[in-house]
């Protein structure tokens, strides 16, 4: 038994021996390997190719990454012979023939060669990365654009890569002279289609267009469910007195989804509400002795804050108001009427922003006995 124990502690010590003797590039410890980006995704917008990814903010033991942190993104620019295989196939050697476009710190900024991010003291870190790179002539030459991004956690201590492919696609310039014409129920918007591509080929590749309008918090949102065939869209949901912000983006391909064009210069509209509403109807009257009360329809209109009542007396050539401010409600009794005359009445509805209505259908009535 002591026999065997002497050969385990020899045979042990001579690997020992052999492993310190073998030279070879020092890894830092798996610990401290950063776990890298869990999904990368790529559009193209225009000449510009978007990249969106999550961030990673771990060590793959679990440990918090420190503020140093950075992450890369890469480029592999593909010949036709190259895109023809897979992706995985196309990635064989990456570092050696890919270029690295851009570092960036946890804030997103991009860090210049040799030289340490500064802190930004009560900034959190980025959750998530949004990075846009701009086509280049090499760029629009590659049959396939096969972008990388890893993490950096010191000198050594680099993620995998996270891989993803990108065809570069030949799209129409953004459309423009953006106008706009305010109606009482939509904002219409037209503009004029683009003439060629981005590389000045004609005709342009226009498949249809989206048109976005910027939410109160400033991020665009899309208007149209589907691309929109004419350089014409109407938008109904908006609100007088508000700014709005409109630009429009053309779409290319060959198939949804379309790629977009860069945006179009964007339009700014405040709509005034100068549309009076409709006026009331189905005016009628009761009578009393020294007393007519005037009953109206409501008006279907949502913005109408209440009504004025017109009168005018047999002899008189012109209405006038009973009620110089409008009213809330839809009834009104006249108490200065005496026996034997002859009254004309009309009423008018009044929005919000003090447009008012044409006067409604004229009702006549005539006080014949005051008496009880």
């Amino acid at each position: 038994m002591k026999a065997r124990r002497t050969v385990f502690i020899l045979g042990f010590a001579a690997v020992l021996a052999g492993a310190c003797g073998r030279k070879g590039e020092i890894l830092p410890p798996l610990a401290f390997v950063p776990q890298p980006v869990q999904t990368l995704t790529t559009g193209q917008r225009g000449g510009r190719v978007v990249l969106d990814w999550p961030a990673s903010s771990a060590y793959i033991d679990g440990r918090s990454l420190p503020p140093s942190a950075a992450t890369e993104i890469w480029v592999l620019r593909n010949t036709a012979a190259e895109a023809k295989v897979s992706r995985d196939l196309a990635v064989a050697g990456f570092l050696e023939k890919a270029k690295r476009l851009a570092v960036l710190d946890v804030y997103g900024r991009p860090i210049l060669e040799n030289k340490a991010a500064l802190p930004l003291p009560g900034t959190p870190p980025l959750e998530a990365f949004h990075w846009e790179w701009t086509l280049t002539p090499d760029d629009w030459k590659a049959a396939r654009l096969i972008f990388g991004v890893r993490v950096k956690a010191g000198r050594r201590a680099y993620s995998d890569f996270v891989y993803m492919g990108r065809w570069p696609q030949q799209i129409s310039l953004p459309p423009s002279q953006l106008r706009a014409v305010v109606r009482v129920d939509r904002i219409e918007i037209r503009w004029t289609a683009p003439e060629a591509n981005l590389d000045g080929s004609k005709p342009p590749l226009v498949k249809g267009y989206n048109v976005y309008r910027n939410s109160p918090s400033g991020t665009p949102v899309r208007l149209n469910m589907s691309p929109v065939a004419a350089p014409y869209f109407m938008d109904r949901d908006f609100e007088f007195g508000v700014p709005h912000f409109y630009h429009v983006a053309a779409l290319s391909g060959a198939a949804p989804p379309y790629v977009e064009s860069d945006d179009s210069e964007a339009l700014e509209i405040t709509p005034v509400d100068i549309f009076p509403p409709g006026p009331p109807a189905g005016l009628e009257s009761v009578t009393a002795p020294g007393l007519i009360t005037l009953i109206w329809e409501r008006s279907p209109e949502t913005d109408v804050a209440g009504y004025r009542v017109w009168r005018r007396v047999a002899g008189e050539p012109e209405f006038k108001a009973l009620t110089p401010s409008s009213i809330p409600e839809n009834t009104y009794s006249d108490t200065a009427v005496e026996k034997g005359f002859r009254y004309d009445y009309a009423v008018s509805a009044v929005d919000r922003a003090g447009n008012e209505s044409p006067r409604s259908a004229v009702l006549t009535e005539i006080i014949k006995d005051l008496e009880r």
